[in-house]
């Protein structure tokens, strides 16, 4: 890393449910909440961003702005707000070099450099910085926090209206089909392998622009990954792998912008700017076919009583990948599965649902001239 230099109800059990409620709600009322935002050229976004955390209803102890090898006014425009924000802020310039500077290694400094500052019962919060953060996003976060035995929760990232606007209509078509066909594949995987923090309504997103993390949750991961992409989806994933429980709250909301030239190679812009041109020819790879989400369900209904992170169930095949054109096949299906394991609960015969499981055809070898998509989530 380069120089751094920093600137600045009727029951008993209803009793002790709500006091155990009333209890966590107060401990994270409290908390000390610290916000990590990497920016790298954002002139046109980044006051937007902190005048939206301004607004907060529930306002941080102290926002880092890691400003990395940037050559616009990115710097001036922050230091114009200096002493107007009802936060602490810091602003941090950093230098890379350009062999290593990453959109996932400024994510990893920012946020390590705000844990310095850190309680052990901290907050430790990272967005994007051309984001704006609806006004009840970090009081929504804290609420998913007291409601739910998590150590973080993820929010959603949503296109900012203005900017949706840009987008052709097919493509957002295009993603409410792939973002309906991952909610039928997430409510299959919930009625097999229940995860009572983590009910619906939850939504599959994996974004950097609303993550927040306990310290001591982030302490144990060792922070974030250290990859130069992707990094929120990978922090996810070895969040899992140590056991530490994850809200997925789809009421904690950013909007982003739509921008077609990004900063993180991967990242959502690339993806935007690849589809407009030509529309990739498979969906997400997240959203597997549900013969393969079936076969994970089963894995881990098999080993309940393991650590077995649900990325793992199915590693020694090759990657399964869904089609674009057969989309609507693989909707139906799931819709057909997703019926049947209704039924089947409704009757009370749980028992059943791994019998279930095996009257649907699951794989033994997947398909492996699938070639990985890499790209993040369009929001929509």
């Amino acid at each position: 890393m380069g120089q751094i230099k920093s600137f600045s109800s009727i029951g008993h059990n209803n009793i002790v449910e709500n006091t155990g409620l009333d209890k966590r709600k107060h401990e994270f009322i409290k908390k000390q909440i610290l916000v990590a935002i990497p920016v790298r050229n954002e002139e046109e976004h980044i006051v937007p961003c902190l005048l939206a955390l301004a607004r907060q209803e529930t306002q941080p102890d102290k926002v880092v702005v890691w400003i990395n090898n940037t050559t616009d006014k990115t710097h001036e425009r922050v230091e114009s707000l200096t002493n107007t924000l009802p936060f602490e802020l810091e602003i941090v310039r950093v230098i890379y070099d350009p062999a290593l500077a990453s959109a996932g290694l400024a994510r990893r400094d920012a946020m390590a450099h705000a844990a310095q500052y850190a309680s052990s019962d901290a907050l430790l919060v990272t967005t994007d910085a051309d984001s704006e953060a609806a006004e009840d996003w970090l009081s929504r976060t804290l609420n998913a926090f007291t409601h739910y035995p998590v150590e973080a929760v993820f929010g959603r990232a949503l296109l900012l209206p203005e900017e949706a606007r840009k987008i052709p209509f097919n493509l957002h078509k295009d993603e409410r089909a792939e973002q309906a066909y991952g909610a039928l594949l997430d409510q299959i995987a919930l009625l097999l392998y229940p995860e009572p923090h983590d009910p619906l309504p939850r939504h599959t997103e994996h974004s950097g622009a609303s993550i927040a993390v306990t310290y001591q949750a982030w302490s144990k991961v060792g922070g974030m990954p250290a990859i130069p992409t992707s990094e929120d989806r990978a922090f996810y994933q070895v969040l899992r792998e140590n056991g530490i429980r994850v809200r997925h709250a789809p009421d904690v909301k950013v909007y982003v912008s739509a921008r077609l030239v990004g900063r993180a190679q991967g990242g959502m812009a690339e993806t935007l700017a690849r589809r407009l041109h030509v529309q990739d020819e498979y969906i997400d790879d997240i959203f597997e076919p549900v013969s393969r989400r079936l076969l994970r369900m089963r894995r881990l209904r098999k080993h309940a009583n393991q650590l077995v992170p649900f990325e793992d169930t199915c590693m020694e095949f090759s990657q399964m990948r869904v089609r674009r054109d057969d989309l609507e096949k693989h909707h139906k299906r799931a819709q057909r599965v997703l019926d049947h394991l209704r039924k089947m609960i409704h009757r009370s015969h749980r028992d059943c649902l791994s019998d279930s499981i095996d009257q649907f055809d699951i794989p033994h070898l997947a398909h492996s001239d699938q070639a990985p998509n890499r790209g993040q989530d369009m929001p929509g």
